[in-house]
């Protein structure tokens, strides 16, 4: 029988965005199917158990890993002991920067403002070869939503992938933790809600390199186009949890 494999919510889409796609796990169920295989348990208001999964998924947040909250704090120390019994780890965009904290990097505010809509992602000479980036070409668009960054990597971590906004897109920790600061769960149609709620939400002066003569709505929102590449790193991680699991039972 195969492991379930722990979605760690950390946080919710916005409202518009859920009444039209679902819940923010939705996007990760619908788009790795197995409904069953998946257990989902949000960080933020349920007690985390102890780490007996297959493999752990870290869904991002509207929160910021450096608040202190609580449950942040709590949800570092379930990562790290899942980590001491080689339980795979994939961190998305919040996730991406608490695996990051949690073994000794740093988050940021991004010091180049926020990054939103669909951007270019390039893999570098690690990144190329890491089983997470399987079957993706060195250059990919990916989703992105995000006003905070990984500026130190933790110790020993290995940078895979870049890009013009900010070098650190993803991460790798020994064998079996990884970190993306893009979304591979996004669709066209969550990125659309999300442009639209956050740029109602944030004042225009936080997205550089919007041409002044143009609303920023309009503008991300006419380079939004789909990223299914982008989207084969969820397969290849629940595909690397499958063959982990497979090497410790032979």
């Amino acid at each position: 029988m195969k492991s379930k494999i722990l979605i760690l919510k950390t946080g919710e889409l916005p409202r518009l965005v859920t009444e039209r796609h679902g819940p923010y796990e939705q996007a990760f169920i619908d788009l790795l199917g197995e409904e069953e295989r998946f257990v989902v348990i949000d960080a933020r208001k349920e007690p985390l158990p102890e780490p007996g999964y297959g493999g752990v998924i870290v869904t991002g947040s509207a929160s910021s890993v450096y608040d202190g909250d609580e449950w942040i704090r709590k949800s570092e120390d379930f990562l790290r002991r899942a980590a001491d019994r080689g339980i795979p780890l994939y961190g998305i965009c919040f996730g991406h920067q608490l695996l990051a904290q949690a073994f000794g990097g740093r988050v940021e505010k991004c010091p180049r403002g926020w990054e939103l809509g669909t951007v270019p992602i390039s893999l570098g000479p690690e990144g190329r070869s890491d089983p997470l980036f399987t079957g993706l070409p060195t250059a990919f668009p990916a989703q992105q939503t995000h006003g905070d960054v990984v500026t130190e990597l933790p110790p020993g971590a290995v940078l895979l992938a870049q890009n013009s906004h900010w070098p650190i897109q993803a991460f790798k920790l020994g064998e079996r933790i990884w970190g993306t600061q893009f979304h591979p769960e996004f669709t066209l149609g969550i990125m659309e809600g999300l442009v639209h709620s956050l740029t109602s939400a944030l004042p225009p002066e936080v997205f550089p390199g919007c041409p002044a003569d143009q609303p920023v709505r309009e503008w991300i929102l006419s380079g939004l186009h789909d990223s299914p590449q982008a989207r084969s790193c969820l397969q290849n991680f629940v595909k690397q949890v499958r063959e982990m699991e497979s090497t410790r039972r032979s």
